[in-house]
């Protein structure tokens, strides 16, 4: 009783004549396998009478032989349970497959990597690490913990100058703060000088619309402060409408029309620059000529022709020969009949 039970805890093994299953018929030919591709080859010649009286049943019984012996090995791979079944792991291919595309074709170089190139310059890479003498450490040569910043200073060496119980680390804040009011200021003073003179088209798009409305407090009306130029307000105001319009990720193509708005006003604002390539030496070369066509046509009556200049004054050389040698003839004449 106790051997029944020990036999009955213990794994049962059933085989595949027990489960009904069929390996089926050896495949007679030798076969080259490659798992890793899930393929199988019979480099033996086909037999030339079965093909010809039944070709698809001779091609269909092929291909199932080479198929179950492909299965068979699979079967025979190391495997491990996983959920749903067992997995296997294939050996590497050992057939080289060709592409399904061409190998791309090597990108030109620009005019700039050929001279270089030719040069022998080599593009050195800025190091991201510099040494930090008062740490004795590599740092970042810029953003956090970075290297000789001010804020990391362990001593400041005193001064004749310093006041009794002044904190030099806070003597050094403040001086920081200062230093960037006074320049959030100039650059303040900056725009305000560059919009007096030029308008307010010159300011950033998030300053431009600021820039038209009253101060703080301030009355509008008239002999009150600075008119404002009703039609410059409005078309800024038009002008902020679009840009807040198309700065969602459809370039509001998808978005809801608003009440009144026409079709066309969410267009991208200006046109698109187009680049020309840097490696279609044909299309600068096109370019390069007509700008210098359309100077010579322009500056056509500054430029001298050498060889029509010396034609010219050959010609007028030889109408003065001509001259002189016809007064001297036309003198001669009348000399001689004055003797007479």
């Amino acid at each position: 009783m106790a051997e029944a039970d020990a036999e009955a805890a213990g794994p049962v093994k059933v085989t595949l004549q027990q489960l009904g299953i069929s390996t089926g018929n050896e495949y007679e030919g030798a076969l080259d396998f490659d798992i890793g591709n899930l393929s199988a080859f019979d480099p033996g010649p086909v037999d030339a009478a079965r093909l010809t009286v039944d070709p698809d049943g001779t091609c269909a019984e092929i291909a199932r032989g080479i198929t179950q012996a492909l299965v068979t090995k699979l079967f025979n791979l190391p495997a491990e349970p996983i959920t749903g079944g067992r997995l296997a792991k294939l050996p590497p291919p050992a057939t080289q497959l060709p592409r399904a595309l061409p190998v791309p074709k090597a990108k030109p170089l620009t005019r700039w990597q050929q001279f270089a190139a030719k040069k022998g310059i080599v593009k050195r890479k800025r190091s991201k690490l510099v040494y930090d003498e008062t740490t004795g450490e590599w740092r970042r040569r810029h953003g956090y913990k970075r290297a000789n910043d001010d804020n990391d200073i362990p001593i400041i060496e005193a001064k004749a100058t310093d006041k009794p119980g002044e904190d030099p680390f806070a003597v050094l804040a403040a001086e920081k703060r200062e230093r960037v009011k006074t320049n959030r200021a100039a650059q303040l003073a900056n725009l305000k000088q560059a919009a007096k003179k030029a308008g307010p088209g010159v300011l950033p798009a998030s300053l431009r619309l600021a820039a038209t409305l009253p101060s703080e407090g301030g009355k509008v009306g008239k002999g009150v402060g600075k008119s404002l130029r009703r039609k410059e307000l409005k078309d800024d105001i038009k002008t902020a409408s679009r840009l807040a319009g198309i700065s969602t990720a459809s370039i509001g193509k998808f978005d809801k029309r608003l009440a009144g708005e026409k079709p066309g006003e969410r267009a991208p604002l200006g046109k698109r620059r187009h680049f020309t390539s840097v490696t279609d030496t044909k299309a600068e070369r096109s370019k390069i000529g007509s700008i210098a066509e359309k100077l010579l046509k322009e500056r056509s009556d500054d430029i001298l022709d050498i060889r029509k200049a010396m034609t010219r004054m050959e010609s007028e050389a030889r109408e003065a020969r001509h001259q002189a040698k016809r007064k001297r003839e036309e003198e001669g004449d009348g000399g001689g009949g004055g003797k007479k």
